[in-house]
């Protein structure tokens, strides 16, 4: 893949949000009614993702229409070439503030061992905290924080039979004799 994108994600947003207003058969639909509001929802949908609440709140967007929006946004074929640049992005601002945070860091300990500056932990807190959310953006884009959930149900022999009888109840048991080989 090159780093040039085919499109960019202003021209990728325009095109689909001119096929959900081809595919919808009313003019009550948001990407219609609303078309900016549509646009905002979408550009969320690809290049943030985070804190869906709070953005509908900001935004305000009900959550169906969220929802749908991400559905149709998501399955457009170039979506998967455009989070993949706004992944790249994402990596790219994680590093610059790496590098500020390390620059900041020097700096604070260098006074502090000149003995001009007290620790100064606001401003180093507002570091983390912005460095905690550009490394929550990019492991979203990267699927790094995607958790697998396994469920073990234990159960005895005599509930799982009672399980199945139940299940069997419901349905037409067709007896087949064995023909012998």
């Amino acid at each position: 893949m090159s780093n040039e994108l085919a499109k960019s994600t202003d021209d990728f947003l325009l095109s689909t949000l001119k096929a959900a207003q081809e595919a919808t058969g009313h003019n009550r639909a948001m990407c219609v009614r609303s078309p900016k509001r549509w646009l905002t929802v979408a550009r969320h949908v690809v290049e943030d993702g985070l804190n869906i609440t709070e953005f509908m709140k900001k935004s305000g967007c009900t959550r169906n229409n969220y929802y749908d929006i991400k559905r149709f946004v998501t399955t457009t074929d170039d979506y998967e070439q455009i989070r993949t640049q706004s992944a790249l992005d994402a990596a790219t601002d994680y590093e610059m503030g790496v590098d500020l945070e390390r620059k900041y860091s020097e700096k604070m300990h260098q006074k502090m061992d000149d003995g001009t500056l007290e620790i100064d932990t606001q401003g180093y807190m507002h570091i983390n905290r912005g460095q905690s959310m550009k490394a929550d953006r990019f492991q979203k884009f990267s699927g790094a924080a995607t958790i697998v959930v396994e469920k073990t149900v234990k159960v005895t022999l005599d509930e799982a039979a009672a399980y199945a009888d139940k299940i069997a109840k419901g349905i037409d048991i067709v007896e087949v004799e064995a023909e012998e080989v």
